[in-house]
Order: C-alpha cells, then sequence, then structure tokens
C-alpha cells in the first residue's frame, strides 16, 4: 500500500466527500449541503480536510472556529468530524487526519482545540495519547488541547 495523501479538501471532491457525512440525516437536499461544502471550503474559520490513496477519499476529517472570545481573545476550535473507511482503519491515516487538522487550527492561532468523541472512538485518541472527560457526559467523553500550555 502507497501511502496517502492528506490535503486541505476541494470542490472536486465533493461526490467522493459526502458519502463520509450520510448519517447525518435529515439531509434537505444535495444540493444545499454542496453549497455548504463549498462555503466550508471557502471560510478562514473553517478546516477540511482529506486523505486520498490511488485517486480514492478513504479518509476525512473537519473543524471549525467554535468561539472567539472578545474580551480574552481566546480562540476555541471544534474537531468535529473523523472518519476513515473501516478498510483503511489502523494504517495510521485516522492519526495524519487528526494531526493535520490539529496543526491547521495551531496555525490560524487557536488557544485551545477541542471535540468529543463516541465510545467507540475514544480509544483511537488514548492511543494518540489523549485522556477524555466523561463528565458530562459518559458516552461522549471531552478531549481538549491547550496550545497556551505548549
Amino acid at each position: 500500500m502507497t501511502n496517502p495523501i492528506i490535503r486541505a479538501a476541494r470542490v472536486s471532491d465533493w461526490n467522493q466527500f459526502h458519502p463520509f457525512l450520510e448519517h447525518d440525516r435529515p439531509i434537505d437536499s444535495l444540493e444545499n449541503a454542496f453549497l455548504r461544502f463549498q462555503n466550508r471550503l471557502e471560510s478562514p474559520l473553517h478546516g477540511v480536510f482529506v486523505a486520498v490513496l490511488d485517486a480514492e477519499i478513504v479518509g476525512i476529517a473537519m473543524a471549525h472556529e467554535w468561539d472567539h472570545y472578545i474580551m480574552s481573545g481566546r480562540k476555541q476550535i471544534r474537531f468535529s468530524s473523523l472518519y476513515v473507511k473501516p478498510e483503511h482503519q489502523k494504517k495510521g491515516i485516522g492519526k495524519a487526519l487528526f494531526e493535520v487538522t490539529r496543526d491547521w487550527a495551531k496555525s490560524i492561532g487557536a488557544t485551545w482545540f477541542e471535540w468529543y468523541a463516541s465510545q467507540s472512538a475514544s480509544g483511537f485518541y488514548e492511543r494518540l495519547g489523549f485522556i477524555g472527560d466523561a463528565q458530562p457526559d459518559p458516552e461522549h467523553p471531552y478531549f481538549e488541547i491547550d496550545f497556551s500550555k505548549s
């Protein structure tokens, strides 16, 4: 297997990208979803990344600015999606997508990077060295990287 290319998503990725989000129901229309996808790609407040292997998108990751506090200037980035096709899991693709998304957040001046994970994904993040906080929702532990401490 060759190594996947991890890169920013492009408008031309849409047909391979949207099936990763099919679980996000209801879908008002694919046309409207495509317009929102385009808007995210054009926005400096969103990071949208893909893993490409032999011209096939095998994984995606997304994050967005969650808040930028007026008084403190602290900038919070929410890691919102990470999906790798099952047949490509446990090959480093998820880790690479996570790292490029984390690095994007840091590059745009984020103070902290946060996300919630399902119980089934918690082990993945723990293998990366993160410990989730099960409060207030044990089914979706909370993870955080405070860039101001690094």
